[in-house]
Parts: structure tokens; C-alpha cells; sequence
């Protein structure tokens, strides 16, 4: 096995583990959205939004990958307002 296909192992295998973070962490999107329509509260928390991208950027080791996490969580919220959003708008139907 060359050092690129080791490589490309362990990517998987972080894969495989981001996307059952992923998985759970959308649930519990869900779970906060049910929320949010039960109390009418507004999908956009535009200061939640920062304050979990500014918590996460100083979790990191590396600082070198701040504008890379910056807009790798920008895009994760991008997702989870769509999915608040579908989630409103099938109760509305």
C-alpha cells in the first residue's frame, strides 16, 4: 500500500466518523426546530451563529485551518437553516 492510498484510508475512516457526527447532529437540529415552532421563535439566530463558529475556531490546534473551519461551520449552518426551514414549512401544510 503507497503512503497516499494510507492516506486515503484514514480519510475514510475520519469520514465515516464525521458523518455520524453529522447525522447526530442533525437530529438534534431537528429537535431544536421543533422548538423554535412550538415557542414561534425565528429559525436566524445570526448571534448563536457566531458565537458556535468563534467556540469551535478557538477549540482548534492548528490556527492555520481557522478561515478553512471558519467556512466549513458558515456552510454546516447553511444546512441547518434549510433543514429548520423544510421542517416549518411541512407543518404548515
Amino acid at each position: 500500500m503507497t503512503e497516499l492510498d494510507q492516506c486515503r484510508e484514514e480519510i475514510d475512516l475520519i469520514d465515516q466518523q464525521l458523518t455520524a457526527l453529522f447525522e447526530k447532529r442533525m437530529e438534534t437540529v431537528l429537535k431544536v426546530g421543533e422548538y423554535k415552532k412550538a415557542h414561534n421563535l425565528p429559525i436566524l439566530d445570526a448571534g448563536r451563529e457566531e458565537a458556535v463558529i468563534k467556540k469551535n475556531i478557538e477549540r482548534l490546534s492548528n490556527p492555520a485551518f481557522k478561515r478553512e473551519l471558519s467556512d466549513f461551520y458558515q456552510a454546516l449552518m447553511v444546512i441547518t437553516k434549510e433543514t429548520q426551514q423544510r421542517l416549518m414549512d411541512e407543518s404548515e401544510d
